[in-house]
């Protein structure tokens, strides 16, 4: 089958990216949910930060998708979307709320598809098409 032609190590890849843009929308939800509930202090902002993470959730989902069909455009945009979950990652270390478990729970994942993604047999999937 098409499924186990490819690499184990995609595969993990693709599933972290999945799940990822899951988490992004569920926490849209919340955000929605918190909007509609009046626990936010400006409405317009957390309109606009609930799009964003929307259209993030939706664009992660997109790059989950082409990653498993081996869409060459998909390459770049997954190293692009975990670069800006490991910046978040890095971020929640330190500051006033900085707890080391969201760190952590950040950066493993991207660290693992960053892996994945360079591995030689991934690389060259991509490249082949």
């Amino acid at each position: 089958t098409q499924l186990s032609k490819k690499p184990r190590i995609l595969l993990l890849a693709v599933i972290i990216t999945a799940v990822q843009a899951l988490v992004l929308a569920g926490i849209s939800i919340w955000s929605a949910i918190a909007i509609i509930s009046g626990d936010v202090l400006s409405v317009v902002s957390a309109l606009f930060l609930t799009g964003l993470l929307l259209a993030a959730a939706t664009l992660m989902g997109n790059v989950a998708l082409g990653m498993f069909r081996l869409k060459r455009w998909a390459y770049t945009p997954s190293f692009v979307l975990q670069l800006l979950i490991v910046s978040i990652g890095v971020a929640s270390f330190s500051g006033e709320f900085g707890l080391a478990v969201i760190g952590f729970a950040l950066l493993l994942p991207a660290a693992l598809v960053f892996f994945a993604m360079f591995s030689k047999p991934v690389r060259m999937l991509f490249r082949s098409e």
